[in-house]
């Protein structure tokens, strides 16, 4: 993909310029070009996902996409999904989020995995410390 100059980009409407710098707003669909090469890196375990997200082997089956890791770039990226399995180190999980620690003493969540899988994920929680997501090799 190349890439316009900054002010094409801004003339675009593509980038739009806050009045809080340094932030600027994005077009969403610009936004998911740019992160395209960079999703299709992340690995993604086609049996898991398909496992775990049901309605992606129906999409597939409808020719929505053609596999789990399209659909994870395309779509469940966006929509918090795990690419993979992510295991929890559960002492550092329940120490960084105490509310998790509360949650599972009080038998609202059977473990901190348990949260994240259901939750933390979804809520930008870290499973363990320098979380990131897993590349393909």
């Amino acid at each position: 993909m190349e890439i316009p100059t900054y002010a094409n980009l801004i003339n675009r409407k593509l980038l739009l310029p806050s009045s809080k710098k340094p932030f600027l707003a994005v077009d969403e669909h610009f936004f998911a070009q740019l992160l395209k090469p960079l999703l299709e890196k992340i690995h993604v375990d086609e049996d898991w996902y398909l496992r775990t997200y049901s309605d992606v082997s129906a999409a597939i089956k409808k020719g929505v996409v053609a596999t789990a890791k399209a659909h994870y770039c395309l779509y469940g990226f966006y929509e918090h999904r795990m690419p993979h399995c992510v295991l929890v180190d559960e002492t550092w999980y329940l120490t960084e989020y105490p509310d998790v620690g509360e949650g599972v003493n009080a038998k609202h969540f059977a473990s901190g995995q348990a949260h994240f899988e259901l939750f933390g994920y979804r809520e930008g929680r870290c499973p363990y410390q320098d979380f990131q997501l897993e590349q393909d090799k």
